[in-house]
């Protein structure tokens, strides 16, 4: 489950002929000699919604198109400017290309669903950065040192899985909620993501705390021992 993060330098766009323009002349300045720049939509017509960048694939040699129905394909090393992406995409594409990708530029449509992403990258704004003036609270400390746990108690499997990583995963989660932890799944699987979380895992994590906070309790073969959230404000607390 865990990957060492990628060390390719974020940005997000506002999605206007400002951003658009930065985006591409950002994403321009991190290519080196061989590479390609690719552009990433959910689906091939989307392109058609924004002259700029259909201009831009069209035109240039060196720019590729991709989108998530032909497989999220990334063309040789190079930048990618992904354009109305959310969470999911970014997590899938990063995970399917993470060494060919020399640096990530996101042309936003919904401020709400990257907030988190951007609360934790702490990528490069581009264009009309008012959105993100207004930042939301980050996470609990407690559920960051959980989260700490939870990266280096599983391996490459899939959390969705009955099995040790999920035992870790949501034994964590349970114990959190149980001691009145508040839990955000889109904050949580946005640190997920910038911290080397592989395939679908950070999308599993947020639908395990979706699911916790709507009352459920995700079936696990063993839970943490009694004092594992006393332990972690005992951690919190050495680190303040």
């Amino acid at each position: 489950m865990f990957e060492p993060n990628g060390d390719h330098p974020t940005a997000v766009a506002s999605y206007d002929d400002e951003g658009i323009s930065a985006a591409i002349a950002w994403c321009r300045k991190h290519m080196q000699e061989g590479d390609t720049l690719t552009v990433w939509t959910s689906q091939k017509s989307n392109l058609r919604n924004c002259p700029q960048l259909e201009q831009l694939v069209n035109r240039d040699s060196n720019v590729r198109r991709t989108s998530a129905r032909g497989g999220a394909h990334v063309h040789g090393h190079g930048p990618v400017l992904m354009a109305w992406a959310d969470m999911d995409d970014i997590s899938e594409l990063v995970h399917s290309a993470r060494h060919r990708i020399r640096a990530l530029c996101v042309i936003t449509y919904n401020e709400d669903k990257l907030r988190p992403w951007v609360l934790a990258a702490h990528p490069t704004i581009l264009g009309d950065g008012s959105a993100w003036e207004d930042s939301t609270p980050g996470l609990d400390p407690l559920v960051v040192e959980a989260l700490k746990d939870m990266t280096k108690g599983v391996t490459y499997n899939t959390i969705a899985a009955r099995g040790h990583e999920k035992n870790v995963v949501v034994g964590a989660l349970l114990a959190l909620h149980d001691a009145g932890v508040s839990l955000n799944g889109d904050a949580m699987q946005a640190w997920a993501l910038t911290h080397g979380w592989s395939g679908k895992n950070p999308q599993h994590l947020r639908d395990y705390v979706s699911a916790i906070n709507n009352g459920k309790r995700p079936r696990i073969e063993h839970v943490l021992r009694p004092d594992y959230v006393d332990l972690l404000r005992q951690r919190v607390a050495e680190h303040a």
